[in-house]
């Protein structure tokens, strides 16, 4: 079986849970025997062992690689500046374009490369490759299934969605053969709010990676020595992250407890408004910036935490709670979360209770017995939430819409 994916973001290059997810799934889709032609919008360094292809490859366009990244959770009128082409001296010839540009451009190219390629299913992850999806379906007359990561109300954390992206969710869900959810949550959003049938969406849960990692050299040491517990919020700063949550919790822990250090790692259009909160409300000794981290540094800060709150206000799934429960650091999650109807071994708080939120904290840091049976029992529960299971269903689901595929 061969299948023609669509995707905005693959690491190494990632902006958040989307490209991790879309590296698992393809991992364990390949091992699984299913062969994967995963198209990107633009040219990047890429893993794993897909076939790749970019949408600036030069077929109307010369569009060559740039090194601004494309962010999905941006608006649709959000601008990113793109290398358009080049002028009789090499020099880059640079333009903006929005958002919704470029996803309009993705969707020109991706019909010009289904009629290149050989595939028997259509794959499309996130809002941002849905009309690309859309466009290979009208050119090949192949089936399409959307998978959804996040809905325009999620990025809105209300109904006040932007307007463009929803139009885009609903028409591209209308002509959708399968809609893939990542959470039951997220199901039921695309059920009220969107109108489509649910005999249409089929819920496959993210997964997460069970092997033990290494150990790296821990960080915030002075900080430790001090006897300082660390209190860990990562992810992108926005209204749908409920930062500003977080941060009104940490003023009651901090009134009850002045020894801990409540760091944020992350970036996002709410950095300044946060930075200001914390300044107003008195909490610049017992709050830290730590900027967007990845990969190592990100991992050093989950096995350095006492422990991680994700205060999300609308959240499709969640994966940093099971990232740091991989590092051996457990988790409060918010109610408002897919993860949370996967995962028993964490303590759970509704986004708008700070004062509950705030308990949890100050309970968790006082009773290291409790923190470690969230762990223990938590990886535990994570063996049976390898992305591979997550495959299995994303496999059966093609299969489904092609009972004719045998190999």
């Amino acid at each position: 079986m061969r299948v023609l994916t669509f995707g905005w973001e693959f690491p190494p290059s990632k902006n958040g849970g989307l490209g991790v997810a879309c590296f698992g799934l393809t991992r364990e889709l390949l091992h699984k025997g299913v062969e994967v032609i995963f198209v990107l919008p633009k040219t990047q360094d890429t893993m794993g062992d897909a076939q790749f292809r970019f949408a600036d490859d030069e077929r109307l366009l010369k569009v060559r690689h740039t090194d601004a990244l494309l962010k999905p959770y941006q608006q649709a009128g959000s601008t990113v500046d793109v290398i358009v082409g080049y002028d009789k001296n090499g020099k880059a010839i640079i333009r903006s374009r929005t958002i919704i540009e470029e996803v309009h451009r993705f969707a020109h190219q991706a019909a010009l490369i289904a009629q290149e390629e050989d595939f028997d299913i259509i794959h499309a992850h996130d809002w941002t490759s849905y009309l690309a999806g859309v466009a290979a379906k009208i050119a090949s007359g192949k089936k399409l299934i959307l998978h959804v990561h996040a809905t325009s109300f999620d990025q809105a954390a209300s109904d006040n969605v932007d307007p463009a992206i929803y139009k885009i969710e609903k028409e591209c869900f209308d002509v959708a053969d399968k809609v893939v959810a990542v959470s039951q949550y997220t199901k039921d959003i695309i059920v009220r709010k969107h109108h489509v049938s649910p005999d249409k969406v089929e819920v496959v849960h993210n997964g997460c990676d069970t092997h033990e990692p290494e150990r790296l050299p821990p960080t915030l040491q002075e900080l430790k020595k001090q006897g300082k517990k660390i209190v860990l919020y990562h992810g992108r700063i926005s209204i749908q992250k409920g930062v500003d949550y977080f941060v009104q919790a940490a003023r009651r822990v901090v009134d009850a407890d002045s020894n801990v250090i409540f760091v944020i790692s992350g970036w996002g259009d709410m950095i300044t408004q946060v930075i200001e909160q914390v300044g107003r409300m008195g909490l610049s000794e017992n709050v830290r910036f730590a900027g967007a981290l990845w990969e190592s540094d990100r991992d050093r800060m989950y096995q350095s935490a006492d422990i991680v709150v994700m205060p999300s206000v609308s959240e499709p799934f969640g994966l940093v709670p099971l990232e740091a429960l991989q590092h051996g650091t457990p988790s409060i999650i918010t109610k408002q979360s897919g993860v949370a109807e996967v995962i028993t071994h964490v303590l759970k708080v509704d986004f708008w209770d700070i004062e509950e939120m705030a308990n949890q904290i100050l309970s968790s840091l006082r009773y290291p017995t409790i923190r470690h049976q969230m762990v223990t029992e938590g990886k535990l529960q994570m063996q049976g939430m390898a992305w591979r299971f997550a495959a299995a269903k994303i496999e059966r689901i093609y299969r489904s819409l092609l009972q004719y595929i045998t190999t």
